[in-house]
């Protein structure tokens, strides 16, 4: 009975992904063999049976129960080191080698280590498997290795064959990439068709060492990333799942405006309307979102702006769940949670004091964490650092994958990607995290008073035109078409956010059909990427202008035109399916797309910073 409740100990353990808490993981078994909790009562406790009757088991931090293999993997073959082998090329999905599909165990030279573990007789291969990814390898050079300390949070990703790139070339089967390694390197000389060594990621073997890494779907600029950071799989698999809750995304974004007083929009508004500027929710098991009660909020907003802080109890239906902030999961990884918030101070949008601002922090040693700066340091009694936390967070918010930086004269680099720092030509690799600065609901509220007074940042007005303004619209028209009513529209929030790109450019006035629900609507929100009805969306997918009023009113069901005033800088021919403004061939980044570069009258802007309304016509 003792031998059965260390295999279902194990089992359960495994389905972990190795660690777990005491209580939850004999509470677990105990489900299973109500026997169970007689054996471990006799022994003591769990902790007294985990050490005295568990050899593949420890207690580990937390009173958590690990997985610990007390022996190490080898995989060259004759070899009689005493350690557990297995085929060289263990554990890749690729290889034909029996020894991989059968029992691991008729190997002669694992009869020492099955007789003193009998617990790995009773162990399918599948799951010695996985049981053996705990464990360290015996790393020789001449052994071709995937897995380096292959343990959960430092499982490597596959790197550059090195038999590939040498003379003799590689025999047989392979877990590494078939790339040139200057390639992949990024400093290879040679075209793609000139070069002795493949260019090819997407050739049939090295799709299928990416498959052996779980299939995560990455393009080949990803992949190549990862190679050359050292990232580990898991750091990629986490950070996939924390993108499906990205805090600017719309999903998860809360209405300022709501939070003000009013929204223009209503319903008909693409972000949540919620009491406060942060919420959280947990996804139940017939995949809807529910909300905590306002007090679980607070206490969850409070403990994860605390980069320190990974895990937390909180009651839900009168149960204790156990939340990971790392995963964003709940319950052992069974739920998901999300949190949402007000749009970024860095983001596409101003928003005002009720934007969430974030901070980045980086980890020294276990659970040992640090803040980047707000500026740069000058170096006096501290390491001299030039990367501001603003700008990690422009560059993160941006898409980008990497951000290069210096501590004195050291190289560093942030690969957003597996959220880690590594220093140039050093393996190195430290943990980052972002999040937000904690904001009390008192000091939130405060923001909001007085938003009557017309210098308070959240100021709108929507009033009508005067005989100046009037005569002002009038001219901008194309036609002899005399407007029936016309508008102004005063946002202060408007005019800050503009004030940002117009510095020393040059402005035009252009004009958008008014989509929205009500005046106050645009003075709130301005112009959005969404606003542009889709069948004028011709030359990309962002907020189309035209010069020509006439143009606009084909696609104005209300024959109600928004005169904006927009910074366009330089600008290139758009496509239906372009996103953003291509690259030019030099490297630099168009400010919007037109209809015709030599004489345009239509231009489409993807930062809507770049857009101020100014008045409403109505023909």
């Amino acid at each position: 009975m003792s031998e059965e409740l260390q295999l279902d100990l194990l089992l359960s353990l495994l389905d972990q992904s190795g660690s777990q808490h005491v209580l939850q993981l004999f509470n677990r078994v105990y489900r299973q063999n109500k026997q169970y909790f007689k054996i471990v009562a006799g022994a003591g406790g769990p902790l007294l049976f985990i050490e005295d009757h568990c050899s593949l088991m420890e207690r580990g931090k937390d009173n958590k129960i690990v997985i610990s293999v007390p022996f190490m993997v080898c995989r060259d073959q004759d070899c009689k080191c005493g350690a557990f082998h297995v085929c060289t090329h263990w554990p890749s999905k690729i290889s034909t080698c029996k020894s991989c599909r059968e029992d691991i165990s008729k190997n002669p030279d694992n009869t020492t280590i099955y007789n003193k573990y009998p617990l790995l007789h009773k162990l399918s291969p599948i799951l010695l498997k996985r049981l053996l990814k705990y464990t360290k390898f015996i790393i020789r050079p001449e052994t071709p290795i995937l897995f380096e300390k292959c343990t959960p949070d430092q499982l490597r990703f596959p790197q550059v064959c090195e038999y590939y790139n040498s003379d003799t070339g590689c025999l047989g089967p392979c877990l590494f990439f078939h790339l040139c390694k200057k390639f992949a390197a990024g400093n290879c000389k040679n075209a793609d068709s000139a070069c002795s060594h493949s260019h090819d990621m997407e050739s049939v073997h090295n799709r299928k060492i990416v498959a052996t890494c779980g299939g995560i779907p990455m393009d080949s600029n990803s992949i190549l990333q990862v190679i050359n950071s050292q990232t580990s799989v898991t750091a990629i698999a986490l950070n996939m799942l924390q993108n499906d809750t990205k805090i600017h995304d719309h999903d998860t974004e809360i209405c300022v405006w709501n939070l003000v007083g009013a929204c223009g929009k209503g319903g008909a508004c693409p972000f949540h309307h919620i009491n406060l500027p942060f919420w959280w929710q947990y996804m139940t098991e017939e995949g809807r979102w529910e909300s905590w009660d306002r007090d679980s909020v607070l206490i969850l907003e409070k403990a994860y702006c605390n980069p320190v802080i990974r895990t937390v109890e909180i009651k839900i239906h009168g149960c204790i769940a156990i939340i990971d902030f790392p995963t964003m999961t709940m319950m052992d990884g069974e739920f998901r949670i999300r949190r949402m918030s007000t749009g970024p101070v860095h983001g596409k949008r101003h928003l005002g004091s009720l934007a969430t601002a974030y901070h980045w922090h980086w980890e020294e040693t276990d659970n040992v964490w640090h803040e980047f700066p707000s500026c740069v340091t000058q170096g006096k009694h501290t390491p001299q650092l030039e990367l501001p936390s603003h700008v990690i967070e422009t560059a993160y918010l941006n898409g980008n994958e990497k951000q290069h930086f210096k501590i004195s004269d050291s190289d560093f680099v942030l690969l957003f990607g597996g959220m880690q720092m590594k220093e140039d030509n050093c393996r190195n690799i430290r943990k980052i995290c972002r999040r937000p600065i904690h904001r009390s609901v008192p000091r939130c509220a405060g923001v909001v008073a007085g938003k009557e007074d017309p210098s308070h940042e959240y100021y709108t007005c929507v009033r009508e035109a005067t005989k100046d303004e009037w005569d002002f619209v009038t001219s901008c028209l194309k036609s002899d078409e005399t407007p029936k009513e016309v508008h102004t529209i005063n946002s202060n929030l408007l005019d800050a956010q503009f004030s940002k790109r117009l510095k020393d450019n040059k402005t035009i006035h252009l004009f958008h059909p008014a989509v929205a629900e009500s005046l106050t609507d645009i003075a709130q929100h301005g112009l959005l990427l969404s606003d542009t009805p889709p069948a004028m969306k011709k030359y990309g997918t962002g907020l189309h202008l035209a010069r020509n009023e006439e143009y606009a009113l084909h696609f104005s069901k209300s024959r109600e035109l928004v005169l904006c005033e927009v910074v366009i800088g330089e600008y290139c021919r758009g496509k239906p399916d372009d996103t953003k403004p291509p690259v030019s061939q030099f490297g630099e980044n168009f400010q919007c797309c037109v209809n015709n570069v030599a004489d345009p009258d239509v231009f489409v802007m993807y930062d809507v910073m770049c857009v101020k309304p100014k008045f409403w016509i109505s023909f």
